[in-house]
């Protein structure tokens, strides 16, 4: 999706600011009510906003947190990766053009302009004055100078069945629209801190501020999509263990396994990392779940032949090892060949998640095939347990005649 996004802006006009996404910092909306939600019909069932019963922009210290937030929100630096519009600062600004609009802001100069004061009323007489300019002044005459924001004065200021629900302040990021997760994340970090931080000064009226925007809640995905990755491998590391120890009925056989099975994982991501230079995004955390099951695969294989060796009379690890090859080495080669060559269709692909995935599966096969065979093989080789040792069975019989 990354490249053919890339074509398409490469190859098309569009404005410059374009490529930044916004952000709406907005008071008034407690949560969504995700009840009547359809996630197979979402705009035909969608969630409803819940709007927060204490919200109330007709005081003056409400008014003087919107205008605070606005004036901090024009300082607010940003000198991490993923703000990349050359202004070091979280809103984008080309020349005096800056990509915000505040609609108190904008309502000062419209009333210095209609009724010669920019005194913001309140009470009933302000709610009135703001319904009054969200319908009627426009906002190339009052906004901020430029087009780096397509402004709508009744989607900033929301008036529902004649009550102010919610207002909105939005601006033109310096963070791009296609910004990768391992960077734009921790602008999405730096935004919730200036959100926490401005909540906690602002009058009880007012602590429904928050932040909406689709760049944010991709990376807010992505980062559930990284700890369930990780909470993937917790889980299947044990449930991996167990499988083993149950197909080779050996505790040192299981052992060996796991920790072979743990390289091939740190070597396939170490290498997407280090070789690829990609972060651990959402791509990587869908894709990166398969590597679990091949990096299982040929290593139970041939840890389950070496312990069927005794079956047929072999007992010392040299004998061991050299039947689990004779009869397990051509398979493991001939299931490699061909999965990754399977695998290595997709990177004929556009769409850069299916690139990513062909290179996850042929490196886990990769990785999978030498550690299983020159890794795995030359451990149990080596100090590989003879006879029954580590057997499940004989250490039940052990323990037997102990508590005898």
């Amino acid at each position: 999706w990354n490249g053919l996004s890339s074509f398409v802006v490469d190859s098309f006009y569009s404005p410059d600011f374009e490529r930044y996404s916004t952000m709406k910092f907005v008071w008034g909306v407690s949560g969504m009510d995700f009840e009547t939600f359809d996630e197979y019909q979402p705009d035909d069932f969608p969630g409803v906003a819940v709007y927060e019963p204490s919200f109330d922009l007709s005081t003056k210290e409400a008014q003087e947190a919107v205008l605070n937030t606005c004036q901090k929100l024009r300082s607010l630096s940003c000198n991490l990766p993923g703000c990349r519009g050359g202004s070091n600062l979280l809103i984008l600004k080309q020349g005096s053009k800056m990509g915000i609009s505040c609609f108190l802001e904008d309502m000062r100069r419209w009333l210095q302009a209609t009724q010669s004061t920019s005194d913001l009323p309140t009470g009933p007489q302000f709610l009135k004055q703001l319904d009054t300019f969200r319908r009627t002044a426009s906002p190339g005459v009052y906004g901020e100078p430029g087009e780096l924001l397509d402004v709508n004065y009744k989607e900033e200021v929301g008036f529902i069945s004649g009550r102010l629900r919610y207002v909105a302040v939005t601006i033109r990021s310096t963070l791009p629209a296609r910004e990768p997760f391992g960077s734009g994340i921790d602008v999405r970090n730096l935004v919730d801190e200036f959100v926490q931080a401005q909540r906690a000064t602002m009058p009880v009226s007012m602590q429904s501020f928050t932040v909406a925007s689709d760049r944010l809640a991709n990376y807010d995905l992505g980062a559930e999509l990284v700890s369930g990755l990780f909470t993937g491998f917790a889980i299947a590391g044990p449930i991996a263990f167990l499988v083993l120890l149950l197909s080779t009925r050996n505790i040192i056989m299981a052992f060996y396994a796991v920790i072979s099975v743990a390289s091939i994982v740190v070597s396939v991501l170490g290498f997407c990392k280090s070789a690829m230079d990609y972060d651990l995004g959402i791509g990587e955390a869908i894709a990166g779940v398969i590597v679990i099951g091949y990096s299982v695969d040929y290593v139970v294989h041939l840890a389950h032949i070496y312990c069927e060796a005794a079956e047929h009379g072999l007992e010392t690890r040299d004998d061991r090892s050299a039947f689990a090859i004779k009869n397990m080495g051509s398979t493991v080669f001939a299931g490699a060949i061909t999965t990754a060559g399977s695998g290595m269709f997709m990177f004929l692909c556009v769409l850069t998640f299916f690139f990513k995935m062909a290179l996850l599966i042929c490196m886990t096969i990769f990785f999978s095939f030498m550690f299983s065979l020159f890794f795995f093989m030359a451990l149990v080789f080596m100090i590989g347990p003879q006879s029954t040792f580590g057997n499940l069975s004989s250490l039940c019989c052990r323990g037997e005649r102990h508590a005898k």
